[in-house]
Order: C-alpha cells, then structure tokens, then sequence
C-alpha cells in the first residue's frame, strides 16, 4: 500500500497524506525537512486529505527514495509529537523546578531576592588562603605568644 505516486514525466512525487493519522503540524515538519532537497507544495483539505508535491531540485534524485523517505519523516514527527504529548507534564516540573532552584526561601514569592550590598563585601570578604598557608600562620601565632604565668 503506497501512499505516493511517481510522475517521471515531469519530475514530481505526490504524497497524499490521511489528516486521521498525521496533523497538519506534523506534516510541515516533515515538509519542512524537505526543503533544503526538493521544492514542495501542499495542498488538499486538512480535514480530508493532503497532497505534498515534491519535485528535487536536482535532476539525479530518486524519485521513489524522496516518497519513502517523507513518510519516514511524517512518522518521525509523528513519534516525536507523541512522545512531547506524554511528557509535557514532566517538562513543566523540571522547568519549574529549574526555575525555582536559585531562590531564597520567603514569606512571599513575589517579593525580589534583596542583593548583598558592597559594604558587606568590603568588611567581610577575606581572600582565599591555602591550607598550608593557614597552619603557618596559626604556627607563627602560638610562637609569639608571651607564655602564661602558670607557666613561670
């Protein structure tokens, strides 16, 4: 059962696609694909039946591979709008949950997360210092220490 036809004389393949079976979305994703290798016209009633006319732009296609391959690509697209039907609530979690990584716990979500002010940076900020860099320091400090009186 072939849902395309070959007309060698003038160089074109006609498609008919069922509208039951692929949208109208699918098909011009599918046509979409075909535009880079071949000229293509759709036509028909979307509610009946569409006919895709691709005619290569080049003279040395095979005109039979062009019909077999956009009925791959229709069940491709097909596949793919199944496939984005079912996950579209899983998306929308990840996405929120995306979204909502990066902010602070508040009484009111729609309250702006208020920014650090560069006071604090100048006070506080302290630059990075190695571990070894660290225990020499604190080795440093304990030798110049003055020893307790207990000690005397």
């Amino acid at each position: 059962m072939e849902n395309y036809e070959i007309d060698s004389k003038n160089g074109i393949v006609i498609v008919s696609i069922n509208p039951k079976i692929y949208s109208l979305d699918i098909v011009y994703s599918a046509a979409y694909i075909f535009t880079e290798k071949c000229y293509v016209l759709l036509d028909g009633d979307p509610l009946q039946e569409i006919i895709a006319e691709l005619r290569p732009k080049s003279k040395d296609e095979d005109l039979k591979k062009i019909g077999m391959e956009f009925n791959n690509e229709l069940i491709n697209y097909a596949n793919y709008d199944s496939q984005s039907r079912k996950n579209v609530r899983l998306r929308e979690i990840l996405l929120q949950r995306a979204m909502l990584t990066n902010l602070a716990p508040s009484k009111d979500a729609n309250q702006p997360i208020p920014m650090q002010n560069a006071e604090y940076l100048e006070k506080e900020a302290k630059p990075w210092k190695s571990s070894k860099e660290t225990k020499d320091e604190e080795n440093n400090n304990r030798k110049e220490e003055e020893p307790s009186a207990t000690f005397v």
